[in-house]
Order: C-alpha cells, then sequence, then structure tokens
C-alpha cells in the first residue's frame, strides 16, 4: 500500500481549520510533534493569510465575556471561555494579531491568548517609571500589538501620558515587550498627545498607528507610526483635505493598508470617500 511522504501530508494538514489540526494532535505523536512543530505554526499561518481563511471576528458580549464569529461561517458563533480564573472578572482588549489576543484582566494583569488552543502566557509587570506631579489632571494609558516579521516576534507597545488641569503636557513614557525575550525595555518616549481615551493602536504594514496631536490644545490631528523592526515613532502624512474643517476622517486598517475615510457634504448629499495607501 503507497504511503504519503512527510511533506505531503505537512501541505496537507496546512490547508486544515485549526479546529482540525488540534484533532489530529491525537493521532500519534509523530503527528503531535508535527503539528506543534514552529516551522509548521508559521506555514499554516502563512496559508491561513494567503488564502483569507481561518478568520474569526471577536466581539464583546459583556464585560466579562466574548463571543467569536467564524468569518467563513457568520453562522457559526462560540462564546469564549476564558482560562485566567474568575469569570466575573473583567477584561479588555488591547490588541490582536495572527489569532493571538493581548489582554487585560481585573485591571492589572496582562496575558498573551491563543483563542484556537486556548493556551496563554502571562507577561511579567512593569511598572511606570515615573511618579505623578502633585497637580497631575489625569493618566492615560494606551497599547498597540503586533507581528515583527524580520525578528520573527509579537511585540506589545504600551504609552503612558500625564496631563495637567489645563491640558498641561508633563511627561510621557514608552515602553515594549518582546514575547520572544519574555520582558520589557524603556524606549524612546513619544512627543505626541494621544487624542483618544484607551484608543488601541492598528497595525498595517508593520506600523502601529495612532491618531495624535502635536500638544494637548491644539485641533489639528496628525497620524503617528510605531515601526515594529526600528522600534521609533515617526509621523504619517495624510492627504492635504484632511486639514479642511468641512470633512471629517477616519483612519484604520484594511487588509494589511492604511485605509482612509473622508465624509463630507456635496450639496444636499452626503458624501464618504474611501483612500487606501498601498505604498
Amino acid at each position: 500500500m503507497a504511503t504519503l511522504s512527510h511533506d505531503m501530508i505537512i501541505e496537507i494538514l496546512g490547508c486544515l481549520s485549526v479546529k482540525d489540526l488540534l484533532r489530529f494532535k491525537c493521532v500519534s505523536k509523530l503527528w503531535c510533534s508535527w503539528i506543534e512543530d514552529p516551522y509548521f505554526i508559521n506555514l499554516h499561518l502563512s496559508y491561513s493569510l494567503k488564502t483569507n481563511t481561518n478568520h474569526s471576528l471577536i466581539l464583546r458580549h459583556s464585560k466579562f465575556q466574548f463571543l467569536s464569529v467564524n468569518y467563513d461561517s457568520p453562522k457559526t458563533t462560540r462564546r469564549l471561555e476564558q482560562p485566567f480564573g474568575e469569570q466575573k472578572k473583567p477584561i479588555q482588549i488591547m490588541g490582536s494579531c495572527n489569532g493571538l489576543l493581548a489582554v487585560e484582566y481585573d485591571y492589572n494583569r496582562i496575558f498573551l491568548w491563543n483563542l484556537s488552543t486556548r493556551k496563554y502566557q502571562v507577561l511579567p509587570s512593569t511598572k511606570i517609571d515615573f511618579s505623578s506631579p502633585s497637580t497631575c489632571y489625569g493618566r492615560s494609558i494606551y497599547y498597540g500589538f503586533g507581528y515583527d516579521l524580520v525578528s520573527d516576534d509579537y511585540k506589545l507597545v504600551r504609552m503612558v501620558q500625564l496631563l495637567g488641569e489645563n491640558d498641561e503636557y508633563f511627561h510621557s513614557e514608552a515602553k515594549v515587550y518582546s514575547l520572544r525575550s519574555n520582558c520589557w525595555r524603556r524606549i524612546k518616549d513619544f512627543c505626541f498627545h494621544l487624542i483618544f481615551y484607551r484608543e488601541l493602536g492598528f497595525l498595517a504594514n508593520n506600523v502601529l498607528h495612532w491618531m495624535v496631536s502635536r500638544t494637548p490644545e491644539s485641533s489639528n490631528r496628525n497620524l503617528v507610526g510605531f515601526d515594529l523592526r526600528s522600534e521609533e515613532f515617526r509621523v504619517v502624512e495624510l492627504p492635504d483635505f484632511c486639514l479642511d474643517e468641512n470633512f471629517y476622517f477616519d483612519v484604520k486598517a484594511m487588509g494589511g493598508y492604511l485605509c482612509l475615510t473622508a465624509t463630507h457634504r456635496e450639496l444636499n448629499d452626503v458624501v464618504v470617500d474611501v483612500w487606501i495607501m498601498k505604498e
């Protein structure tokens, strides 16, 4: 009886869903070692991204629970059973990438959670390295999560900023967590005011992005990107019409690219333009 080669088996397994792969790990210790091999995991991820399969939409059901909706079968919805402990403690999503969720549990513990395998890793804690002035009006914390293809590493960015009573800028701090080294590092601080409270950075072209202004009192908005490879902040140029007060615009990611929507009025109609930057 003819048998399949190792390469052919790997190629077939790489086309299956994560749910099927978890079942096939029970076939034998050899198959289990194949499926858990980092090379195969990257191969399966590449196939999923290329064919736009194995995608899920995560929806908040309550402060304590989330739902997962299968893109390939929208009627297939399941409640995510969080594995961290008590079910009645709040969970905050801080980012997602390639099937991994960065979540904050019970306001002070951070996890990386693989939704398919239900495995998770607790991140080491890291303190804020500066003290709040006595006249501090508020402290805001912002996160972004993504994958650096060059270093084959998942990174979580945390930015902290302090504001005074009259929106006077006091101090900022930026740190990066590396899954590969399992530690936090202080990086060069950012010199922008993050506009939206607890806004999550969105990933496009290996860069995390946030909407900012130059100063707290400024009405002009800019887009700042954090390059996951160089770990540097830079301003991303926006179209000229973004300076026009008659336009309302928003920037997100679509298909891995920056996507800008601009809403404005023409006579009695509301017009929405969509721009995608593929450079």
